[in-house]
């Protein structure tokens, strides 16, 4: 192995970054892309740029890790991050306007439709100037004289609060507040190898009785190419005050994340019953945060475990009983520690190159790996009222995509508003099926068909 140049310092990563590390490699082998995806803050006005591209300046200057670099030992065969020296320029900057806005945004360039365009950016590389950033930013003035801001962010080494967290990071750094970022990782006991065999024992009985009941997805076991579909719905504060207090009274105020789940299942439910299939079941992996709660970092690397719930066919007669369900998982999987115990697994598995470890994962399921992707992320970035001059109206984040599965459904709130994103790629849900999945989530959301939501869609 050479030896590395002046300044480069390595960086371990962490366990729970092995499994991306694998998923990304799965795409690229795939002709799927990479594993990257989106936040999105959505302005009032037009933001301050110099401001910006000074604070991207500064950024990558206090986060050199940013332009990392993946490796392997050649030694033990653990991946670790080579971080270079200050990146001689800042993070990747893109200006960019609707045709017909009023080109308040100096410098931009025109695009015709701003999710278009996103998807777009989601699919480029993310280097630049022969550095291979791990994100990029993007201005994008729209018709209405309002202003979209896009996170694009490599999920190899960061996730979706850590998104969040950077933006708040940029943020802070626009207002000249430059302080340190908490950077404690997680503390993991050390064990024995048998000791962590003993503890992996959870996740895996836990595995091959989700086995049992299968993972079909919507899109099959093929990978297949092409562009992902993105969707947003934002509800209006009345409507999500009344689902807040439906949740509560259905999940409790403390696991909301059960009815979302259950929510979600249903509607893919939906769409396969309309397909005329009636799975025994599906298998939905949720991730879940390690980071303290309110904590400002660490920003980077993948601070989650998952925990795996399944959906069976008994469970999913009403939004009601499919709560229950998940509730008595989640509970049963708390006592189990099965976050931890996952997290065990990936431990051990984390020396295997990356096409055999998605070969494990994908062998278990018939060459599945979930039936969709979901997440409940709750309040984004609620520390965050400005970004560099203008305030911020919504948030949410576009998460990526592969096939299997092939399709997604994901909650968040921003400002008391609650954010559905629904998440596909070509080729995997058509448009009735789209409707469908729509309609099904909007019923049980609500307690009763709501057609005026989607009216338009």
């Amino acid at each position: 192995m050479a030896a590395a140049a002046p300044g480069v310092t390595r960086e371990a990563v962490r366990v729970a970054d092995c499994f991306l590390l694998a998923h990304d490699d799965f795409m690229r082998r795939t002709r799927q892309g990479r594993h990257v995806s989106q936040s999105i803050l959505e302005l009032d006005r037009v933001p301050d740029v110099a401001r910006l591209r000074s604070a991207l300046e500064r950024l990558v200057q206090k986060h050199p890790l940013l332009a990392g670099r993946l490796r392997r030992d050649w030694r033990t065969w653990l991946p670790y991050w080579e971080v270079p020296p200050t990146p001689s320029r800042g993070l990747p900057l893109g200006l960019w306007r609707e045709r017909g806005a009023t080109g308040k945004l100096a410098g931009a360039t025109e695009a015709e439709d701003t999710m278009e365009l996103l998807q777009h950016i989601m699919t480029e590389p993310l280097a630049v100037d022969g550095i291979e950033f791990k994100a990029r930013l993007d201005v994008v003035e729209t018709r209405a004289g309002r202003c979209r801001v896009a996170l694009s962010w490599s999920h190899l080494l960061i996730d979706g609060k850590g998104a969040e967290l950077l933006l708040a990071e940029i943020g802070r750094l626009c207002d000249g507040v430059d302080v340190p970022c908490e950077a404690k990782e997680p503390v993991r006991p050390e064990l024995t190898f048998q000791e962590k065999i003993k503890k992996t024992k959870a996740a895996v009985f836990r595995l091959e009785d989700l086995a049992k009941v299968g993972a079909p997805s919507l899109a099959g076991p093929r990978p297949r190419r092409g562009r992902g579909y993105y969707q947003v719905i934002t509800l209006t504060p009345e409507d999500s005050a009344k689902l807040t207090a439906r949740v509560e009274g259905m999940a409790g105020a403390l696991f909301p994340m059960t009815f979302y789940v259950a929510c979600a299942a249903r509607a893919h439910d939906r769409v396969f019953r309309h397909r005329g299939r009636e799975p025994k079941g599906y298998v939905v992996s949720v991730p879940v945060q390690t980071r303290k709660r309110g904590a400002r970092g660490p920003l980077f690397h993948n601070q989650v475990s998952i925990f795996f719930f399944g959906a069976v066919r008994e469970a999913l007669g009403s939004i009601e009983a499919a709560t229950a369900s998940m509730k008595q998982q989640f509970a049963e999987m708390t006592r189990g520690k099965l976050e931890e115990s996952f997290l065990t697994v990936l431990e051990l598995m984390m020396r295997l190159p990356s096409w055999i470890f998605m070969r494990v994962v994908r062998w278990q399921f018939k060459g599945e790996m979930c039936s969709f992707f979901h997440s409940h992320t709750g309040a984004f970035a609620p520390e965050m009222i400005e970004f560099a001059g203008a305030q911020i109206t919504n948030a949410y984040h576009l998460p990526c995509l592969a096939t299997p599965p092939g399709t997604g459904l994901f909650f968040c709130e921003r400002g008391g508003q609650v954010n559905i994103t629904v998440t596909w790629r070509e080729g995997c849900l058509s448009e009735e099926e789209r409707q469908l999945m729509l309609g099904q989530t909007m019923e049980d959301l609500f307690g009763e068909p709501r057609p005026e939501l989607l009216h338009g869609l």
